[in-house]
């Protein structure tokens, strides 16, 4: 039996010459057998479907708006949300419907039969796109502005490189961002700045002098410019090793440069 998520990950290099970014959810066996385990299960589905690929999927589903996609993305979302928002009445009604007179192996195995439904037939229609010309321009056009592709080059250019779990939590982070753009915007122009802002925020930079000791140097404590000068500060941090007075007088020349 073929693995659908390779096949659609190969059908999106084919179509659009970029990766289908996931990380494959764990197949368990023997199936969960608690509460606590089927949850976790539910979890990675959930990141998967409606995190790391759910560009790909509303793209797919704008094709084709498969049943067995549109049940299992309303499946996951609700037993997610049961238990994560407690006021959620219709998610939490959800999950104890789909638990029900089942064992927790038997809630997974039901579980993962939607999956694989809904999987299966994201991999069929990708299959349609890569055959029909019109279809796979629209699919490289639609992935030319996802967030994980501009993140892929920005991340090229900076020389930056993240773990799976952190590299998720700035795409998040760049989605939502995305998603408050206004309309009329250029969305990839707005997207690579919001990539570059937050892996360079992502840096594990530390003052070698106090904050304020930079503020003071300057004549900026409780001024407009303060944070800017603090931004010129870890620059100057990021680029050399000087530490102490070498370090402050280096910021105090690069900001008179800078600001004049």
């Amino acid at each position: 039996m073929t693995d659908p998520l390779a096949g659609l990950a190969r059908n999106k290099l084919i179509c659009t010459g970029m990766t289908l970014s996931y990380e494959a959810p764990v197949d368990p066996n023997p199936r969960p057998g608690t509460e606590a385990a089927f949850d976790a299960l539910v979890t990675q589905y959930y990141k998967l479907f409606r995190e790391s690929i759910r560009t790909d999927v509303t793209f797919l589903r704008s094709v084709e708006d498969s049943p067995y996609v549109a049940n299992f993305n309303n499946a996951v979302y609700q037993l997610r949300t049961a238990k994560q928002h407690d006021d959620n009445l219709k998610a939490k009604d959800f999950y104890t419907e789909w638990t029900r007179d089942r064992s927790w192996e038997a809630a997974a195995e039901a579980f993962l039969r939607e999956s694989a439904k809904a999987l299966s037939d994201l991999e069929r229609v990708s299959l349609l796109v890569r055959r029909d010309t019109k279809l796979t321009k629209a699919w490289r056009d639609n992935a030319s502005v996802e967030p994980e592709t501009i993140f892929e080059a920005v991340c090229r250019d900076l020389n930056a490189r993240f773990n799976y779990g952190y590299r998720q939590k700035l795409l998040r982070n760049v989605n939502l961002r995305r998603e408050r753009l206004a309309s009329g915007l250029d969305v990839r122009a707005a997207v690579e700045q919001f990539c570059v802002q937050e892996i360079s925020a992502a840096q594990n930079l530390t003052l070698p002098v106090p904050y304020y000791e930079i503020l003071d140097r300057l004549g900026l404590l409780g001024k407009r410019n303060a944070r800017a000068a603090l931004l010129v500060a870890y620059s100057v941090c990021a680029a050399t090793e000087l530490t102490g007075e070498a370090f402050l007088q280096r910021v105090e020349e690069t900001w008179r440069v800078g600001s004049s």
